[in-house]
């Protein structure tokens, strides 16, 4: 983590250990719906004393992914467990993040903004694969398996995450461009979830 200090132009490190983990899931009509606790972008714009929030995690049948963070009050959370709930309703274009599978040179979620440029600004947009380096990682087991780097640019800043599928998110990155806000985290230990559906 690096955050701005007054006066400084390198501002402030700060080394953090952080836990993202599924709390609760939901399935339903096709969707899966995830509780999140400690999503990476949690900790964007913090000094490093960021506390978990938690983000609903959407995957539908046609394996695009979705995040939105609560704003209500916890009135979504409680609706999940409402048989009833359309987990449809969670779904909201602007929320995409994530499509499987990958794929280099691959664009989704686009916004309005990214919407007839020549470049990739304001998408999503896919690297090309590479191995992955998870031979540190506790709980992931030998062998090789393949990464992609997903990424997200603006004008003012981008972000960027390593996908491992199989495994998740192993890397994430948020850098502005401008004001001193930089994270990255690396994955360093991983507990599966099989039952989850992610």
């Amino acid at each position: 983590m690096r955050s701005s200090v007054q006066g400084s132009t390198v501002g402030k490190v700060a080394h953090v250990t952080w836990k993202m983990s599924v709390v609760q899931t939901v399935q339903r009509d096709g969707v899966v719906a995830a509780v999140v606790s400690g999503f990476p972008g949690d900790l964007d714009w913090t000094d490093g004393d960021a506390k978990p929030q938690l983000s609903i995690l959407i995957r539908t049948q046609d394996a695009k992914f979705y995040l939105n963070s609560p704003g209500d009050g916890g009135d979504t959370l409680r609706q999940l467990d409402e048989p009833t709930y359309p987990l449809q309703d969670l779904i909201k274009e602007d929320d995409l993040f994530l499509q499987l599978p990958l794929a280099e040179g691959k664009e989704f979620g686009c916004d309005q903004e990214g919407a007839g440029r020549d470049d990739t600004l304001y998408c999503w947009v896919t690297g090309p694969p590479h191995t992955a380096a998870l031979d540190g990682v506790k709980g992931v087991g030998p062998g090789t398996r393949v990464a992609y780097e997903v990424r997200y640019q603006t004008l003012p800043d981008d972000v960027e995450f390593e996908f491992v599928p199989g495994v998740g998110m192993t890397s994430y990155g948020y850098h502005h461009h401008g004001t001193i806000a930089d994270t990255e985290l690396h994955l360093v230990e991983f507990h599966s979830s099989s039952d989850s559906g992610y």
